[in-house]
């Protein structure tokens, strides 16, 4: 059956969502080339802090995603009155979250970081860097929920705005903590952790003021709290909890190998923090077509279009490929001031140059294989996505660990790891699409 809709109906969700990224994005390029002014420590130790943030945001990411799919659902069986108590119940569940890992930040931060770095000097850095960031995570949480509600709604452009607002104040308190301009006190890598906090707060007061204003969205019932339902939290929970769990393996994936490179040495640390934003880069893309793909089957299947899946499907493929190929491409064209930008240490940037062709690789592979991943958690199937990213990240680490501490090989030899990761996510999620149960999921 041919897919109702159309290639412009997929980037309307899609690029002020890719925008928004790429505007942050753009900022973590930017607080990188910052602390890379200061110093290769520094440098690899905001890649180890900011990975380290992301596992416990990513947990809660998981459970936006798996709202967003609820609240795409309900839109498209045109049950709007049922979609703000989901965000009510969402809502609840993000504070605990945020609360508990904020208290665990704070006790025991400290001393799980001295288990896991061996370098002295890179432990006092990301501790300072640490000790301020995590004080956002509740604010971000907050921002996660408006993110899945308007993407599950497919008003996108309010992410746009979102991000800009992020960024910006992002950048500004950057420059101003990190080397202590326009009067602020110069507090380096631990300037970088609290500017981001600031950002975070900015950007939820925006979401809130405009949420609470903008009269479209009354028909949502958000504005009404008819108290707990046991139904709706155990729903969400059936349908998030292994998205939840999946990005929690995910990300904690991407520490790990983080953490292996660190054992390899400072330089490697540096020059991978360094490929990581290229990979940044090259998968931008990447989040827009993922949570279209998300939304676009749940709302499919929600308005008994099953038939459309596929077609949909080619199309988001063709986008995501094509436009992962030309950010690779220019990135690779112009390597050299590229790296410039970040560092003049002419050592850390030949460390990088033989991994770049291995990330643009990777970039591609994966550009078409999470199209497929989330075609599965998009039908509400979230418990195999969650089967897939296990069975993955074993492969990932397995690869990690055996080049840093069995081989002792190169960092374009460890980076391997993500083309592994990207071929057998392919691999499981095509095969489970072509003989699994995913077109009748009821959530």
């Amino acid at each position: 059956m041919e897919s109702k809709i159309a290639f412009k109906d997929i980037l309307r969700i899609s690029l002020p969502i890719i925008g928004g990224s790429a505007v942050e994005n753009i900022t973590a390029i930017i607080n990188t080339a910052f602390l890379g002014h200061v110093g290769a420590v520094q440098l690899g130790a905001v890649a180890l802090g900011g990975i380290m943030y992301l596992i416990f945001v990513m947990l809660g990411f998981g459970l936006g995603i798996g709202m967003q799919i609820i609240v795409a659902r309900r839109y498209g069986s045109k049950q709007l009155d049922k979609i703000g108590e989901v965000l009510y119940h969402t809502f609840f569940i993000m504070l605990l979250l945020g609360l508990a890992f904020l208290l665990a930040g704070v006790l025991f931060g400290p001393s799980l970081l001295r288990m896991i770095v061996k370098s002295d000097e890179i432990y006092f850095n990301l501790h300072a860097f640490l000790s301020f960031r995590i004080w956002g995570i509740g604010f971000a949480y907050l921002n996660i929920v408006f993110r899945g509600f308007y993407t599950g709604i497919m008003r996108t452009k309010v992410i746009a705005v979102y991000s800009i607002i992020l960024a910006s104040v992002n950048v500004f308190f950057d420059y101003s903590l990190i080397f202590g301009h326009f009067g602020f006190p110069q507090m380096g890598i631990a300037g970088a952790g609290l500017s981001s906090v600031i950002a975070e707060f900015a950007a939820m007061s925006f979401f809130l003021i405009f949420t609470l204003f903008h009269k479209e969205i009354k028909a949502f019932s958000i504005t009404r709290f008819a108290g707990f339902k046991k139904e709706v939290l155990f729903n969400l929970l059936k349908v998030a909890s292994p998205v939840m769990v999946q990005f929690l393996i995910s990300f904690g994936g991407w520490f790990f190998f983080f953490t292996m490179v660190e054992n390899m040495g400072e330089v490697p640390l540096a020059a991978s923090n360094l490929l990581r934003t290229f990979y940044m880069i090259a998968l931008l893309p990447l989040w827009g077509f993922s949570s279209a793909t998300n939304t676009l089957v749940s709302y499919l299947i929600g308005s008994g279009r099953i038939g459309e899946v596929k077609k949909l499907v080619l199309k988001i493929m063709l986008l995501s490929f094509s436009s992962v190929l030309m950010l690779v491409l220019i990135i690779n064209i112009f390597s050299a001031p590229y790296l410039a930008i970040f560092t003049n240490d002419i050592g850390l940037i030949r460390a990088c140059f033989p991994a770049f062709y291995i990330v643009g690789l990777s970039s591609l592979l994966l550009s078409l294989t999470i199209v497929f991943f989330n075609v599965i958690s998009g039908a509400g199937k979230t418990t195999v996505s969650l089967f897939i990213e296990f069975s993955v990240i074993l492969v990932y680490i397995s690869w990690a660990f055996l080049v840093s501490h069995v081989w002792h090989s190169s960092v374009a030899m460890i980076w391997l790891a993500e083309a592994f990761y990207g071929f057998t996510m392919g691999s499981l999620a095509l095969l489970y699409l072509k003989f699994g149960n995913w077109r009748n999921a009821k959530i």
